[in-house]
């Protein structure tokens, strides 16, 4: 028996209430078990409950065996000094409050219909790709379907805290926070921080100044990433130093450390030089950020806007500065495009919309969403395996949520999902 499971019995009352009396034999009747308590203290609170004659109002503390009540020294803590029952699969010994009152314990062992433990056994042990995998088919569609909706919502919030994380730096400026998103999911994963720190000496603000000479941009951008070598020879490469020195002495730029960029293990298209030359051209033509937030862009207008080819043409045969390549014109790919409206504008609309009090876009932010292709990784894939298939990428970021924060964690008893197979 898990701790965890009683809790799950009990918030559902998911045992046999017939006869149910205390270990000192006073009848029991629960009115209302409480509600479950994510913080310091017992875990239920405002529980109400008809013991013997007497009506209780308080709250529910459950363990697995009594004893553990001592063992997490309860009986020196007032916050369970209201305590009005102890709830648990086994008593080995009764216990007290602080104040040396007896607590009434309720026994559940064999109370609890034994299918139902050996469902949750089975779960806890199960070692496929997913606790659930082989019972999936079980799950009825209207749960999944509502599931996936409020997996789908958790997940959007989540990446709202995220947001907010590179917002308050920045003294809640959106237009610098779209700019910090946008360059670190373009150099996802391994060098988003790396990608994070440019945009930091290397505000929007500064990059404004310099809209009609993306030239300018690109020496900034390249210079304070401490990717312009002073021994390069290429006509642009030396166009970029020299401009460069003339940025860096009057905005007092201090370049980074080059080895902060990773190359190793990685497609060219995605090397670092490459997402900045892209990252330049598109901040010298997105114009205001929240300004196309708020208009009625579609998402096949942001994928235009992400689609970019770098503005010079030495990129066309150079992955970095320091060899030539096969030519190949490096456009941002529709697919990479695709990831930023998913996972950069629409959370970012999403609490923009929160913050400014306009439910139309975060309506707005879940229809882009939907409006979006599924996903292609590897967690869409595994769910692909059990059968379920996603119709779109609000369903794809729901199934990801679903895999990293209740799968993984075998949180089945948390899940709509996993509670429909237990019970």
């Amino acid at each position: 028996m898990e701790e965890q499971l009683l809790h799950f019995i009990w918030q559902r009352k998911l045992f046999d209430q017939s006869n149910l009396v205390t270990t000192t034999n006073e009848s029991i009747d629960i009115q209302h078990p409480g509600s479950a308590n994510d913080h310091q203290g017992p875990d239920f609170l405002q529980s109400r409950i008809l013991i013997g004659q007497q009506l209780w109002a308080g709250h529910v503390e459950i363990h697995v065996r009594s004893s553990a009540w001592y063992l997490h020294m309860h009986d020196q803590d007032a916050h369970y000094n209201n305590v009005i029952l102890h709830v648990v699969w086994q008593e080995d010994q009764p216990v007290h409050t602080l104040d040396g009152y007896l607590i009434p314990c309720l026994v559940l062992e064999g109370r609890v219909d034994k299918m139902l433990l050996e469902r949750f056994r089975h779960l806890m042990r199960n070692e496929e790709w997913v606790p659930c995998a082989d019972s999936l088919s079980e799950v009825s569609p209207l749960v999944r379907t509502a599931w996936l909706d409020r997996l789908m919502a958790e997940r959007i919030e989540e990446k709202a805290n995220t947001i907010e994380r590179i917002r308050q730096p920045y003294r809640g400026d959106w237009e610098q926070t779209f700019y910090v998103l946008l360059a670190r999911h373009l150099a996802a994963p391994v060098n988003s921080d790396a990608m994070e720190e440019l945009c930091r000496l290397v505000p929007l603000a500064l990059i404004r100044k310099y809209l009609n000479r993306i030239d300018q941009i690109e020496a900034l951008l390249f210079g304070t990433a401490g990717l312009i070598d002073k021994d390069m020879n290429d006509p642009y490469a030396k166009q970029l130093k020299s401009e460069f020195a003339f940025l860096q002495r009057k905005y007092n730029v201090h370049p980074m450390d080059a080895l902060r960029w990773k190359f190793l293990r990685m497609r060219p298209a995605h090397f670092p030089t490459i997402r900045i030359a892209q990252l330049a051209k598109i901040v010298c033509h997105a114009e205001y950020f929240v300004n196309r937030l708020e208009r009625n862009q579609n998402g096949q207008d942001w994928i235009m806007l992400f689609s970019v080819i770098p503005a010079h043409e030495f990129w066309n045969n150079h992955y970095h500065f320091t060899a030539i390549s096969p030519v190949a014109p490096k456009q941002l790919g529709k697919g990479t495009a695709i990831s930023l409206v998913i996972n950069v504008v629409a959370p970012l609309m999403f609490i923009y919309g929160k913050h400014q009090g306009k439910p139309r876009l975060k309506e707005k932010a879940i229809a882009l969403l939907e409006e979006m292709p599924s996903e292609k990784n590897a967690i869409i894939s595994g769910w692909n395996q059990c059968g379920w298939r996603a119709a779109n990428a609000a369903q794809t970021q729901a199934m990801i949520q679903l895999k990293k924060r209740y799968c993984d964690a075998q949180r089945c008893l948390h899940c709509a999902i996993g509670l429909q197979v237990i019970k």
